[in-house]
C-alpha cells in the first residue's frame, strides 16, 4: 500500500467514527480541547493534522502570512489589524473625484507616495481625521 493510499484511508475512516472516538483521536493530535464537538469540524481538523504529519506542514512563508493576518489566543482565532492583500486596488469617489490606492509591501501607495495607513490617506484627501477603513468603505461605520 502506498503512503498516499494509507493517508487517504485514515482520512476516510474518520467519517465512520463516533464523536467520542474523534475526541480521543483529537487529544492524541492536539494539546487543547476542540472548539466544537461538531463531527464536520473535528473530522476536517483531524484530517488536516494527518496530512500535515504525512506530508509536512505549512511553509515558513505561508505561516508568516497567516501570522500577519491573525493570531490564536487559547485556541480562538483573533483578527489583527485588517489589511487587504498586496496588489489590491482600493477606489474611492469623493467630491466628484476618483482616488485610487494600491496596497503595497509596507502600506498603501497613493499618488506615488507610500503611507502606513489608509487613515493617513483619508486625512490627505479630506483634510480631516478619518478612520481609513470607514472612509474607503472597507469597514461599515
Amino acid at each position: 500500500m502506498t503512503d498516499d493510499f494509507k493517508v487517504l484511508k485514515q482520512i476516510l475512516e474518520l467519517e465512520t467514527k463516533s464523536i467520542n472516538e474523534l475526541t480521543k483521536l483529537w487529544e492524541s493530535f492536539y494539546d487543547h480541547k476542540p472548539m466544537s464537538h461538531s463531527k464536520t469540524y473535528m473530522v476536517s481538523k483531524i484530517a488536516y493534522k494527518i496530512q500535515e504529519l504525512a506530508y509536512g506542514g505549512l511553509s515558513v512563508e505561508t505561516r508568516k502570512r497567516l501570522d500577519d493576518q491573525s493570531l490564536s489566543i487559547n485556541g480562538k482565532i483573533v483578527k489583527k489589524k485588517y489589511k487587504p492583500l498586496i496588489g489590491s486596488k482600493i477606489v474611492k469617489e469623493y467630491h466628484d473625484k476618483t482616488y485610487e490606492i494600491l496596497v503595497v509591501e509596507g502600506g498603501f501607495s497613493f499618488k506615488g507616495e507610500v503611507f502606513k495607513s489608509l487613515s493617513a490617506i483619508a486625512n490627505k484627501i479630506t483634510g480631516t481625521k478619518w478612520n481609513g477603513l470607514k472612509f474607503f468603505g472597507i469597514k461599515q461605520a
